[in-house]
């Protein structure tokens, strides 16, 4: 099976062409392997090794010289580091020129091998992976099987065998992992299909390779009790606590001991009922069937699955409503969900310990009534999703079930619909499309059944509203949640909260530096702390500023931190590709709804523009109500709003702020919305209110002393009675 890599946006358009005979082949499944037609093409020298397969590991996109220069050095790279790249890419280039053309491309200070017309060990393993899923789904359970040998019949070995780099060691155990995830399906389906005594001498020999791998060990005792060998089947057991006190120091899991148990005692659920290929998943007139399928385990010996469902007692005879048997289908699949988390993620390390504790707490609370809810929120481009997923790829051993992940779209006009977000879980979960619930709570319905014997991570990102979440929660305590919001999510009860602020100076220089570079950013250090001064502490435009300086490696920090000082154009700089910081606070700008409430309702979307041309950087609830025209009470109703919605920081009860980003976006839209006899009558409003208090505070600190001239404007209708209301926090605002 030939598989044609397409090339992501963003590459350059050149075609390597060349006719099929003649195609390049690349290998990683094993030692590096590079074979144009049928002939090998040798890279021999170590540092070429390294450079192509990092290359071959971001095919198709664009890789960067300080990309490279980490992966090949680490932390400590030799000076000549970059000239050795170039070098290395020169004489990969002059290997890979023998189909006539040149995969390997220069862009932008950057590198980008194009694989279109190629073919990719890896590309077609994970293709082939994906495509079991896809024929499991639909009931056929043997051509998943066949897709699902032809692809693991592509590993050769190791994966990156012989290579030595700093990244070899990550991205090996991550392809492994990938490998194993595979070796367990299959096992899932062959024994669905009856075929156990073909499954043990495989599963044996992967067991000898690695002997503490439980969720193998599982599946060859299932396949030893159903082959008639007991006393073999219970030897495994035995053979891996051995091994996991001898090396670990740990015992086995639940799940496996559970198993052995109902191995001693012959449990007959064990022995279930191969399917047939092209069954259906609908539950048939007669007992619905019955898999004992083991959910597949986590990645280590102390990360141990939950029993297996199969080990149930029977369902009681006759019909039964549910269009779909969860048992029998959907506990044959782990999803694995999670979108890549930054490679550069730096600080939040508070925030960061908080949300594993949270999720640890969570995998250990089996017999809690619900799942554990942690609700990470703040203002658009806070950093909420990056510190989410780095959390839930960190936490993804604890839960041996899979991890869910949706974007739930909140800051679109239109949000994802639960229902559509619960038919995509169910299908991930292998309930086969045509038997998903057409009725949103009977596909909720079946969400929670299906998640009942699990333990699984879900990550919803970028929620509307707590309404929009509550139909995904499962209501097993041995699963968790983690939810993104740029609102509070107030109605969320019962959730953990972790509220993201702006990064202060320690951490936004350790995130930029390490998207710039260290190097690149310790040499310009004036620069850089302009740099950060103006991205004021938002990670998203810390990111954007560092990838413009990386694709136009000419420019200087003293260069980026120029174009950013001028505040009419800050937001203009803030940009690249589909990146824009003005685009991301527009998005929570479009959703700002008049709140209940009595009598004339304030505008909020009208008062976050006025807050952006208040003077000072703090606001009392008075001096907001001048400004917008309000009575203190709608004042503090529409200003509460604004600070649940994320678009204002409450910094001190009854005092509120604007990140400074976002005060230029506020008086963008004012400048734009506003007419500009609107905008001098609110400045007027509250610059009379500032001078109001100034009177009331000359008269209480020098009561013998002549009044001075009030106002034009007496400003009544701005306070609740005569006197400075709040003990003079308006006056330190603008201090």
């Amino acid at each position: 099976m030939s598989t044609t890599v397409n090339r992501r946006a963003g590459c350059p358009d050149e075609h390597p062409g060349g006719p099929a005979a003649e195609v390049w082949r690349y290998g990683i499944l094993g030692a590096l392997e590079v074979r144009h037609g049928g002939r090998p093409a040798a890279v021999e020298r170590p540092r070429h090794r390294a450079v192509l397969t990092w290359l071959l590991l971001h095919a198709d996109r664009l890789v960067t010289t300080e990309q490279l220069v980490d992966a090949v050095w680490g932390e400590n790279p030799v000076a000549t580091a970059r000239g050795r790249v170039h070098a290395a890419v020169s004489e990969l280039r002059k290997t890979l020129r023998l189909g006539g053309s040149q995969p390997l491309v220069s862009r932008n200070g950057g590198y980008c091998l194009l694989t279109e017309g190629a073919t990719v060990d890896v590309v077609r393993f994970r293709q082939g992976v994906a495509g079991a899923r896809r024929l499991a789904c639909d009931g056929d359970p043997a051509g998943a099987a066949s897709a699902l040998r032809e692809g693991l019949s592509l590993w050769r070995g190791t994966a990156l065998a012989g290579l030595e780099a700093p990244f070899a060691g990550a991205a090996r155990a991550h392809l492994e992992e990938e490998r194993f995830a595979a070796q367990e399906l299959l096992a899932d389906l062959e024994l669905s299909l009856g075929r156990h005594q073909e499954l043990v001498p495989e599963l044996g020999a992967v067991l000898d390779r690695y002997p503490t791998r439980e969720g193998i060990a599982e599946r060859l005792v299932l396949a030893l009790y159903r082959s008639g060998r007991q006393s073999d089947a219970l030897a495994v057991v035995r053979r891996v606590r051995r091994r996991l006190g001898e090396e670990y120091g740990l015992d086995p899991g639940r799940s496996i001991g559970d198993l052995e148990s109902a191995v001693l005692r012959g449990d007959p659920a064990l022995l279930g009922a191969p399917r047939r290929p092209r069954e259906t998943a609908a539950i048939p007139a007669g007992p619905p069937e019955r898999q004992p399928v083991v959910p597949s385990p986590g990645t280590g010996p102390s990360q141990a699955p939950e029993p297996s469902p199969a080990l149930d007692p029977p369902a009681a005879p006759g019909p039964s409503p549910r269009p779909v048997a969860p048992h029998s289908v959907a506990l044959q699949f782990r999803p694995a969900q999670l979108p890549p988390a930054v490679a550069d993620f730096a600080g939040r390390c508070a925030e960061l310990g908080e949300l594993q504790e949270q999720l640890r707490q969570a995998a250990g609370q089996a017999g809690a009534p619900g799942a554990r809810v942690c609700a990470v929120t703040g203002p658009g481009g806070i950093g909420k999703t990056e510190l989410a997923l780095h959390a839930a790829h960190r936490a993804a051993g604890l839960f041996p079930d899979g991890q869910l992940h949706a974007d739930l779209r909140g800051g679109e006009r239109v949000p994802a619909p639960p229902a559509e977000v619960l038919a995509g879980f169910l299908r991930a979960l292998g309930v086969p499309a045509g038997a998903v619930p057409a009725a949103a709570e009977d596909r909720a319905a079946l969400y929670r059944s299906v998640l009942a014997h699990r333990r699984l991570l879900v990550v919803l990102d970028d929620a509307r509203d707590a309404g929009q979440i509550r139909p995904l929660l499962p209501g097993s305590g041995r699963c968790a949640v983690v939810v993104t919001a740029r609102s509070k999510l107030a109605g969320l009860v019962g959730a953990h909260r972790v509220d993201l602020e702006r990064l202060d100076d320690t951490d936004a220089h350790a995130l930029f530096a390490g998207a710039l570079g260290p190097r690149r950013a310790a040499a310009e250090p004036e620069a850089t702390a302009e740099v950060l001064a103006a991205c004021a502490g938002l990670p998203l435009a810390l990111r954007i500023v560092a990838a413009r300086l990386t694709v136009r490696r000419h420019w200087t920090v003293a260069a980026m931190s120029a174009r950013l000082g001028d505040h009419g154009r800050r937001l203009d700089e803030l940009r690249i590709d589909d990146l824009a910081v003005r685009t991301c606070f527009e998005s929570s700008y479009r959703r700002l709804a008049a709140p209940g409430g009595h009598g004339r309702a304030p505008d909020p979307a009208r008062a976050f523009r006025l807050l952006g041309i208040a003077p000072g950087s703090v606001i009392s609830r008075p001096a907001a109500a001048a400004l917008l025209d309000l009575s203190p009470r709608q004042a503090d109703e529409v200003l509460e709003h604004l600070v649940d919605a994320g678009l204002l920081e409450s910094p001190a009860p009854g005092h509120y702020r604007l990140h400074d980003l976002l005060r230029l976006f506020a008086a963008e839209r004012a400048a734009a919305e506003e007419s500009e006899a609107a905008l001098r009558a609110a400045v007027e409003r509250v610059t009379d209110w500032y001078l109001n208090g100034l009177v009331d505070a000359d008269t209480l600190l020098f009561p013998g002393r002549p009044p001075a001239a009030a106002p034009a404007v007496p400003l009544t209708a701005y306070r609740e009675d005569r006197r400075v209301t709040d003990g003079g926090a308006g006056l330190r605002a603008v201090g």
